[in-house]
């Protein structure tokens, strides 16, 4: 049996959440999401892909940031577990209703998708996980501060782009895709300086307790 050590597990998961990333505004597709025009998006194959390839990339990079950072793994699957309900939903609720808008012609059923994206409890419990997210941001980009070369600079863009992830939603095309290119980059940075063994897991933490000694 074929043994893989956990830093070369690690590095895989980062850097297949970078991929994922990269690949999911980009075959996400965008455009009006009303009537029939909105159906037509929401029942593309590459919109189901798209999303779940954001789910994967969330939960693989919770899986992977733990090599870098411990604290920011438990961040990062309080995160995935927040905002995967709401992203199920959009993958295949919303694939399933464009399709069904397409064979009825009733184009006035694609405003279901707003019940659900604006329902309170799935607000809640989206911005719960992006809050995580969001203290996950904030604890690489400090952790930055401490480090040099990819590894800084991979901690910087992945800090960067989790603190912009919410936000960037509300940005048009090009913007989304930017964003999502910065995120996987700084993920396969990360990916390299684990699998080269640049650094330990402990590292950062260790750091921060000598300085707070």
């Amino acid at each position: 049996m074929i043994s893989i050590s956990p830093s070369v597990r690690s590095a895989g998961a980062l850097a297949l959440a970078g991929l994922a990333f990269i690949a999911y505004p980009v075959l996400r597709g965008y455009g009006v999401e009303t009537g029939l025009a909105g159906a037509a998006l929401y029942a593309r194959p590459e919109w189901l892909l798209a999303h779940v390839l954001g789910m994967v990339g969330f939960v693989l990079l919770a899986i992977g940031i733990s090599a870098v950072d411990e604290r920011a793994g438990r961040w990062a699957t309080w995160g995935a577990f927040g905002v995967l309900p709401y992203y199920g939903a959009e993958a295949f609720g919303l694939h399933a209703l464009g399709i069904q808008v397409q064979r009825t012609g009733h184009a006035d059923m694609t405003a279901v998708a707003d019940l659900f994206r604006y329902h309170p409890i799935a607000l809640t419990v989206f911005a719960l996980g992006w809050i995580a997210f969001g203290a996950v941001g904030v604890r690489l980009i400090r952790l930055a501060r401490r480090r040099s070369g990819l590894e800084r600079a991979g901690l910087l863009l992945v800090g960067i782009a989790l603190l912009a992830y919410l936000p960037q939603f509300f940005l048009p095309a090009f913007g989304r895709i930017g964003h999502g290119v910065v995120l996987g980059c700084g993920l396969l940075l990360l990916g390299y300086v684990v699998q080269s063994g640049r650094r330990r897991p402990a590292d950062v933490e260790q750091e921060l307790v000598a300085a707070s000694a």
